[in-house]
């Protein structure tokens, strides 16, 4: 008797191979079952054959010849539990990131109420423009009005990562549910609500967008995470720049002092 295939993940082997190459297999010691089986089988009543015979074909329809997998499914199969033990991980680091993101909104909104209240209220944002922005400099950053404003953005994009992120953990641990029932899992990726939080973060404080950004980018583990840290970090550098061109246009408006009149004629 002589294998072509492993019996464990249908790899082709050669007829000299004692091992499966590919799995690992004692293909020997499967061989000396085989022929156990085959003599005890010799001895099976007519009830007992019609049971294998049914196993065997509840296994074929389910697309496996007598049980066996195919080498690709094997691997898919190994693939998947290892991600699962990733994703379950994942699930805590993202439960986590849910409860800090959920604190750092609630903080947010309510310092940033406080600040409105000092500003005036509502109408204290009536203020704000480019031209306040550039006589303030970078007194900006401790001015009412402007705080009030970064720290609602900051509170709103807080509450989104917050709710993102829980749902990315409950859809790791149905994923990981699914693996433990032999079925595909779930994709479990960035949650677009938590992207918008995180850009409404980075536009809202841009140092934070700068440095969460550069470090997403840097040392995310995938290249959808890279990918929004460099959005992030692109947001954070664009607004500074803005505010920087901005105080530096007033500067050079200062220096420039105001223009004197021309003297007058005599008479």
């Amino acid at each position: 008797m002589r294998l072509e295939r492993c019996p464990k993940c249908n790899a082709r082997i050669a007829p000299t191979d004692d091992v499966c190459l590919d799995c690992g297999m004692d293909l020997k010691a499967h061989l000396e079952e085989l022929r156990q089986a085959a003599t005890a089988k010799r001895q099976l009543t007519p009830e007992q054959i019609r049971e294998r015979a049914q196993r065997a074909a509840q296994a074929a329809s389910r697309g496996r010849a007598f049980g066996i997998e195919r080498s690709d499914e094997t691997r898919l199969r190994t693939y998947d539990k290892q991600e699962a033990e990733v994703v379950k991980s994942d699930v805590l680091a993202s439960w986590a990131t849910a409860g800090l993101a959920l604190v750092i909104g609630v903080v947010a909104l309510k310092i940033a109420s406080n600040q409105l209240q000092a500003a005036g209220g509502p109408a204290g944002l009536k203020i704000l423009s480019m031209a306040q922005l550039r006589e303030w400099g970078f007194g900006m950053v401790i001015q009412p009005t402007v705080l009030s404003l970064a720290l609602a953005g900051l509170a709103i994009g807080g509450f989104l990562c917050a709710i993102g992120q829980s749902w990315r953990a409950v859809l790791g641990r149905r994923s990981v549910a699914a693996v433990a029932r032999g079925e595909k899992p779930l994709v479990v990726d960035i949650h677009p609500t938590t992207r918008i939080g995180l850009v409404v973060m980075s536009a809202a404080c841009p140092p934070f967008g700068v440095i969460v950004g550069l470090i997403m980018k840097l040392g995310g583990r995938n290249e959808d995470s890279k990918a929004l840290g460099g959005q992030m970090f692109l947001i954070g550098l664009a607004v500074l720049l803005i505010l920087g061109l901005n105080m530096l246009w007033g500067l050079a408006a200062n220096l420039k002092g105001p223009a004197t009149p021309p003297p007058a004629k005599d008479s």
